[in-house]
């Protein structure tokens, strides 16, 4: 049966639209951010004679907090995460009026017989990458204001899921060669539009631009279509991601490592998670047995690659693996306690 998967979006009795947050939920209620809510004097986003207002007006911590103050009127939607050692927005299962689904979405697009310029736009995008990756649509899907139906063309931007870690590395192959061929109509962000990026992601992640513009290099996920703005974004499906409660965390302080990368293949997807060997910490308590950065902010997803060395800051974690009874440490980039956390990758060791 199929579950609630990050990038998922639900809808709630007052209207909330809320943006679902990786694949791991307990039985009961779906974390999940708060995106837009119907406001009188909203902005853009509309759907018949009802006006939205993004709440979360920017992908940072400090906006997600501020998402969280304005939930603490209602506080059905705020649960503490025993499993994760956290308080996190959460909608109940019973609290649930609709339940989005970007495949569903993508599906309706391609048989009908009308589209407004950015779905057409949007459909046209899949379907390349369907053909390039050799991969069929069903396994992609279409997420954001346009799944809501509450995009505005010329306006909104175009998200795209992909489902699997075998169509998630099928696709990552083919769009990092396409966007390197000027012959296929997809382009990497370039000129103002990337200065621009590099410098509201500096701004908010504590980096340089040149580092902002290193990670925007090995961006494969992220350009523009027919001078539309795309973003890809690999999504595990039920399966392949973990239950939760099968590994319990525990807040122990804050930690800036050097670490080498040994398993990249579950880095491209939310929470991103990269198999490490700690090579030494530069702040923070001493430790031995780190095994794992895990990143929540989707910047820092697929950054670095097996072999290469990293500096991460973060929350870090002890890890309590239910299955087999062991315990180690992994570094969290993207906790609501930190502010400034990063990964920056250093190329190979």
């Amino acid at each position: 049966m199929r579950g609630f998967r990050d990038r998922d979006f639900v809808s709630t009795p007052e209207g909330f639209l809320f943006c679902v947050v990786g694949s791991t939920h307990p039985p009961d209620r779906v974390m999940a951010y708060l995106k837009y809510v119907p406001r009188a004097s909203g902005g853009p986003w509309s759907r018949g004679s009802t006006k939205f207002h993004r709440a979360l007006h920017e992908y940072s911590m400090e906006a997600l907090r501020e998402t969280l103050d304005f939930l603490r009127d209602y506080p059905a939607y705020l649960t503490y995460f025993e499993a994760f050692g956290t308080e996190m927005s959460a909608v109940p299962v019973s609290r649930i009026v609709e339940h989005y689904r970007p495949e569903e979405r993508l599906g309706q697009m391609a048989s009908s017989t009308w589209l407004d310029a950015l779905e057409e736009k949007a459909l046209s995008l899949a379907r390349l990458i369907s053909s390039l990756s050799d991969i069929p649509l069903l396994e992609l899907g279409v997420t954001g204001s346009i799944l809501l139906g509450i995009h505005v063309p010329g306006v909104s931007d175009i998200d795209l899921v992909v489902y699997g870690r075998g169509a998630s590395a099928r696709v990552r192959e083919a769009m990092s060669k396409a966007l390197d061929d000027r012959g296929i109509e997809v382009q990497r962000l370039e000129g103002e539009v990337a200065r621009a990026w590099c410098a509201r992601k500096a701004r908010i992640y504590s980096l340089t631009l040149d580092e902002a513009k290193s990670i925007l290099d090995r961006k494969w996920n992220v350009g523009t279509y027919e001078g539309v703005r795309f973003s890809i974004h690999p999504v595990l499906t039920e399966g392949e991601a973990e239950a939760y409660g099968e590994r319990i965390y525990r807040p122990v302080g804050r930690v800036t490592v050097r670490a080498e990368v040994r398993d990249a293949s579950l880095a491209m997807f939310l929470p991103a998670i990269y198999g490490v060997k700690l090579r030494r910490v530069l702040e923070g308590p001493g430790l031995r047995d780190l095994r794992e950065i895990c990143s929540y902010e989707s910047l820092f997803a697929d950054v670095a690659r097996e072999g290469e060395e990293v500096i991460a800051r973060g929350k870090l974690e002890l890890v309590h693996d239910m299955r087999d009874g062991s315990k180690y440490y992994r570094v969290l980039i993207g906790s609501l306690s930190g502010q400034r956390e990063f990964i920056k990758p250093l190329g190979p060791s």
